[in-house]
């Protein structure tokens, strides 16, 4: 099969559609597909694949470095027209997502749309009325769904939010993939890095942006050293993001000191030796779908206390793999001080956490979205 994947960010950007369709073309080629990616440029990134292509882009804001496609290119439509795909694959309803869709039309081939994103908690993002954009982006949603031929999500509960949005097309739930690692990274050498000893690590990954509540992170994370004293616990924050300088300040102002650890950010393959040297992993975050760096944390056997937030309830099992906490600084805190203070229930959540990443590896998961563009193929050729 020659799939064709629109997708309005890739490499070298890391967050969590990037990762989703890296994994999924990783999947995809190993079983033998043919995989090509259309993304927007990203400065003077050279890609060290083939088959993709890259639409010229302008920065979306200077909030945050996130190129925005201008979705024409000659050359690309030249390479169109040569291309004989079997399906288009969208993970955008904007820009390249409508783009790629009019090129499946044209084409006579389907269209599968995954729907990844709560866009109305980046409207911060957008210099317009909050109120506005959201009307916009739950429109362009709808429209956007109801003209595809098949459409996806990570989670029950995004599904439940495009039904909100009055979607009536059938909405297919294939969680996002992750790697599973045939050889689990016991984190000596990042505990070195970093002066670890016998500290508990806690440890939260991903983008650092306002959507993400790591400030309510950070005072929580004050609210445990007041409990059980410094040089017993440390923070790690890995990775980058608009927000890094103010959670720095923040951190500064709660006094915590170098029990706070900003890694700034790390590569994507380098993150599971990360992961290995945590005791909990931590999330405050209500604006995920089905946030990659969870699966990851699960797959690394580390288990999970986070906020009831639909990214956590769809995947973590409260006293099984990890806690669900309400999201104030005690409940957080003491669900932490009690899960560390416990060897025996970390143990047994650990081995849940790794078994409940095998469901979602990436070669079971791109296997699903084979099989669903297989169905969606048969039905458009009996129209």
């Amino acid at each position: 099969m020659r799939i064709g994947i629109f997708s309005n960010c890739y490499l070298p950007m890391v967050n969590g559609v990037v990762g989703a369709v890296t994994l999924l073309r990783q999947g995809f080629e190993e079983m033998g597909h043919e995989v090509h990616i259309f993304a927007p440029a990203f400065d003077d990134y050279i890609d060290q694949e083939d088959h993709v292509y890259r639409y010229p882009a302008v920065d979306l804001t200077r909030k945050v470095k996130y190129p925005v496609a201008v979705p024409f290119s000659a050359r690309i439509n030249r390479v169109l027209d040569q291309l004989d795909l079997d399906i288009i694959h969208c993970h955008h309803p904007f820009i390249l997502g409508p783009l790629g869709h009019r090129i499946a039309k044209r084409k006579k081939i389907p269209t599968v749309y995954t729907f990844h994103t709560q866009y109305e908690q980046y409207s911060h993002y957008i210099p317009l009325p909050a109120k506005l954009v959201n009307w916009m982006s739950r429109r362009q949603i709808y429209r956007f769904c109801q003209a595809v031929d098949q459409i996806t999500t990570p989670a029950e509960s995004a599904q439940q939010l495009l039904r909100s949005y009055g979607v009536t097309k059938p909405v297919t739930v294939i969680p996002n993939p992750t790697l599973i690692p045939t050889k689990q990274d016991d984190g000596r050498a990042v505990r070195a890095r970093y002066g670890l000893q016998d500290e508990k690590l806690l440890i939260n990954v991903g983008r650092i942006a306002a959507e993400k509540n790591l400030a309510l992170l950070l005072r929580v994370f004050r609210y445990l050293l007041d409990q059980a004293g410094p040089g017993t616990i440390k923070l790690m924050i890995v990775g980058d993001g608009p927000e890094l300088g103010n959670l720095v300040q923040l951190a500064r102002e709660l006094n915590l000191g170098e029990q706070v650890i900003f890694t700034g950010l790390v590569a994507p393959a380098e993150v599971s030796q990360y992961l290995g040297a945590a005791d909990l992993f931590v999330m405050t975050s209500f604006s995920e779908v089905k946030p990659l760096a969870q699966l990851e944390a699960l797959a690394a056997g580390v288990p999970i206390v986070s906020v009831k937030a639909p990214g956590a309830n769809d995947t973590i099992v409260h006293d099984y793999n990890g806690l669900l906490v309400d999201a104030d600084i005690n409940s957080i805190g003491n669900a932490i001080l009690s899960l560390l203070a416990d060897p025996a229930r970390q143990i047994r959540f650990r081995e849940a956490a790794r078994q409940t990443a095998l469901r979602y590896s990436h070669s079971r998961i791109a296997a699903e979205y084979l099989e669903l563009f297989a169905k969606t193929l048969a039905l458009t050729k009996n129209k």
